[in-house]
């Protein structure tokens, strides 16, 4: 008897034994629902039409904006007083093993992405190319990894947050220049507002004697900015004008894979050696930070599946809330100085987001 997933076009899987072989149909990039079917008899399985209504994609929005805050507070405990790289290592090697179960379970057990939010969980098949374009990604990130927890070390979170929030406003320039989009009105407001943010950010850092002309972690930071920049536009290549574009979370699990293998290899060959001119301390916000901003992916690239209106919403909601959040324990928690010089910055920076976000 042979038994066909009736679920439109795409990759045909079979699986079972050979005397009764079954078969599963795949879309590329997710598994949609409907009927096994034998001959013509329906048998009756998992469905997946119930739609997640917009106003609980903008409450996982928040989730994972909160999240994300949270991430940035422990990482700022993490990495003061220790070193970087075992740091990004034990957390990116927490972050693949979260993913690992889903490519395996993607390569061999198919039928396990069932349901509306699961089959957003499904990592297809890549080729080598496709590997190669994510290992460029990682390549990105992970050098923006370096400057950014190099600059947090040694810099205010409320400084660093403010201008790690400047990325959607390079992404913007950089797309103009790159890809010649056009922008509307609003988006140049925004970017205009960026600017002149980081310039009152410059001016609430010398009260804390950061120059910002001649700090060399404030430099670090901004590069890590523009590097995570470039990745967003490295992203919109991947998704949208290589030849067999890869879907969100296949990009997503084989980049923190591949983050680990690489860090690994930074772990053995650099930090290893020298390990005792860069002491250790084991602290359990690492774990913290692996988990926080693994979900908060999650939930985000299942969020992008929805309407266009909350597609809008969803950067503005994470950008936004995430730069509230870490500020405030900025205040509360480490007890940082000179906040009202800060407000001002921080308002037009969330002004700036709004612009960007939103567009016209």
């Amino acid at each position: 008897m042979s038994f066909v997933y009736q679920c439109g076009c795409g990759k045909i899987i079979p699986f079972g034994n050979t005397s009764g072989r079954r078969w599963f149909t795949l879309r590329q990039y997710s598994i949609p629902v409907g009927n096994l079917v034998s001959n013509s008899k329906k048998i009756p399985t998992f469905a997946a039409n119930s739609k997640v209504t917009s106003t609980m994609w903008v409450v996982l929005s928040l989730i994972s904006a909160v999240l994300l805050g949270f991430y940035d507070i422990f990482k700022k405990q993490t990495v003061v007083n220790n070193a970087i790289i075992p740091v990004l290592f034990y957390s990116t090697m927490i972050s693949g093993l979260i993913f690992l179960p889903f490519v395996l379970l993607s390569q061999f057990k198919p039928y396990f992405f069932e349901g509306d939010f699961m089959q957003r969980l499904f990592i297809e098949p890549l080729n080598w190319q496709q590997h190669l374009f994510i290992m460029g990604k990682t390549a990105l990130i992970l050098c923006s990894w370096m400057f950014s927890y190099s600059a947090m070390k040694h810099l205010p979170i409320t400084v660093v947050g403010p201008v790690n929030q400047l990325r959607p406003a390079i992404s913007v320039i950089l797309l103009f220049l790159i890809f010649q989009e056009k922008l509307t009105w609003l988006q140049w407001t925004g970017v205009v507002l960026a600017i002149v943010s980081f310039y009152l950010m410059n001016r609430s850092g010398k009260l804390e004697g950061i120059h910002f002309k001649s700090n060399k972690w404030v430099y670090m930071l901004l590069g890590s900015a523009i590097l995570v920049a470039l990745s967003g536009v490295y992203d919109k290549f991947l998704l949208s004008y290589i030849k067999e574009p890869m879907s969100p979370i296949a990009i997503q699990a084989w980049y923190t894979i591949y983050d680990f293998l690489m860090m690994a290899v930074m772990f053995f060959l650099i930090w290893l050696p020298n390990r005792k001119k860069q002491p250790f301390e084991w602290r359990w916000g690492i774990v913290a930070m692996a988990v926080f901003v693994t979900v908060a992916d999650v939930i985000y690239l299942t969020g992008l599946k929805q309407d266009a209106a909350v597609v809008v919403l969803i950067p503005l909601i994470l950008y936004g809330v995430r730069l509230v959040v870490s500020f405030i324990y900025g205040i509360f928690g480490f007890k940082e100085k000179n906040i009202r010089s800060k407000l001002v910055p921080l308002l037009m920076v969330l002004a700036a987001l709004v612009c960007l976000c939103l567009k016209a």
